[in-house]
């Protein structure tokens, strides 16, 4: 900033002929030549330093000016942050990360790391003793009871509605409907076919014929005591003749007949009807609750961790593939599921373009990701060495990138200047 440039020369070029100018309007005042050159002079001169005054201003105080004037070391904390976040977000950007990444296959050498045996034994064992850790560092009992509780909230928590409908639909498309049906006609006609029930019908009609005979006239119970003399009515037959009736009903609605398919036809629609009832479903919710509370799930549950358990622990690190066995307990079985997966995910790896797409667009971000750590750490880099300058490198920094662009300003100004004096001028005179 303290060496001669051109802007410089253009600005003493315009003093210089504004004090020519001056000398020539002395000699000549009534000329209108020497008025328009001092007129034009003294716009490019003002229009120079003014250009000079902006440009200085942005690095020192001009002539000692202290008015918004060293705009870049008064706020050098904000150029810095600004450079910082700069040096981040736009040199080190994600598309540009990307950009350079896309020219990388990891691919390859991730399968090629992968087909190796010990590295095969390596991850798989990896993840063995990873589950092994976390079974043991595990309190079965607490871990029991806090599955428990959640299978007993999420059972219920089911809705009524769901779980009536639900029921409904697996009742009547797996046939179990017309099974329970039948069974409970076939329950229900062995109990019509005993002695008892047909002692029972009996005695039902004998209380009905007394209970009506109670309040009967004179001549009605004259001629209810004839007929029973005369046996006109016999209780003990007509309780066989409903026994051996309704035996017959029960035995047809326990088979694939007409009446069976009408009667549980029926039997749905009222059901239907009852569960848009809000005591059917609050019963629903009452045993729904009552059979979460019930089942032992705690037990269970524990029981099944136990079960789980045992093989695994038991299985060795350096025997992780196992041999052909008779009886396979559990943790045989999870080694061979987790040998069996490996090899599917390599093979997929190879062959599948869906899966080498998946894990290309994976191991990408994976790696952009990485690099990302990076600007944090180049940031602070950045703003480390721009905190250790002087106000004058600072200055000299700034400067040196764009002395052409801020000469050409100043040189602007003097130029800019003389044609808008030419313009004033020539308007100024053509007004008069």
């Amino acid at each position: 900033m303290e060496r001669w440039n051109k802007a410089d020369t253009t600005l003493l070029c315009a003093a210089l002929c504004f004090v020519a100018a001056v000398g020539f309007r002395i000699l000549y005042p009534e000329s209108i030549l020497t008025e328009g050159i001092l007129f034009v002079t003294e716009a490019a001169m003002v229009g120079g330093i003014a250009d000079w005054f902006a440009v200085t201003a942005l690095f020192k105080k001009p002539l000692g000016f202290p008015f918004h004037t060293a705009i870049l070391p008064n706020r050098r904390k904000e150029f810095v942050e600004a450079s910082t976040t700069m040096v981040q977000q736009e040199f080190f950007s994600r598309r540009a990360l990307f950009k350079k990444l896309d020219n990388f296959d990891l691919l390859p050498v991730l399968i090629n790391y992968l087909e190796k045996p010990e590295t095969k034994h390596f991850l798989l064992n990896e993840i063995l003793a990873a589950l092994k850790k976390y079974i043991t560092s595990t309190d079965k009992k607490s871990q029991s009871k806090l599955i428990a509780q959640k299978l007993r909230r999420e059972l219920e928590n089911i809705p009524v509605t769901e779980l009536i409908d639900d029921g409904g639909r697996w009742l009547k498309s797996t046939g179990k409907d017309t099974e329970l049906f039948a069974g409970l006609m076939k329950k229900l006609k062995d109990i019509a076919a005993k002695d008892e029930t047909r002692a029972k019908l009996q005695g039902v009609l004998e209380k009905f014929a007394e209970e009506k005979t109670k309040n009967a006239g004179a001549f009605s119970l004259l001629m209810a005591g004839l007929a029973q003399m005369l046996n006109f009515v016999n209780f003990e037959e007509a309780a066989e003749i409903m026994q051996v009736q309704l035996v017959k009903l029960l035995d047809e609605l326990s088979r694939n007949t007409q009446i069976q398919r009408r009667t549980l036809n029926e039997c749905r629609l009222k059901l239907s009807e009852l569960a848009e009832t809000s005591d059917f479903r609050k019963l629903i919710e009452q045993v729904q609750v009552d059979l979460a509370a019930a089942l032992p799930l705690e037990e269970t549950v524990e029981t099944a961790l136990a079960k789980i358990e045992t093989p695994i622990l038991e299985m060795k690190l350096n025997e992780f593939a196992p041999v052909a066995q008779v009886s396979k307990n559990f943790g045989v079985i999870l080694a061979e599921t987790l040998i069996e997966l490996y090899d599917k995910f390599l093979a997929g790896l190879k062959n599948d373009g869906e899966i080498k797409k998946a894990v290309e667009k994976f191991l990408g971000e994976l790696a952009a990701r990485a690099t990302f750590y990076a600007q944090p750490l180049v940031g602070e880099v950045a703003k480390s060495a721009l905190n250790r300058m002087t106000d004058e490198q600072l200055n000299s920094l700034v400067y040196d990138k764009a002395e052409p662009d801020f000469v050409w300003i100043r040189m602007n100004g003097s130029i800019v200047g003389s044609f808008i004096g030419v313009i004033i001028f020539a308007l100024i005179k053509i007004i008069s």
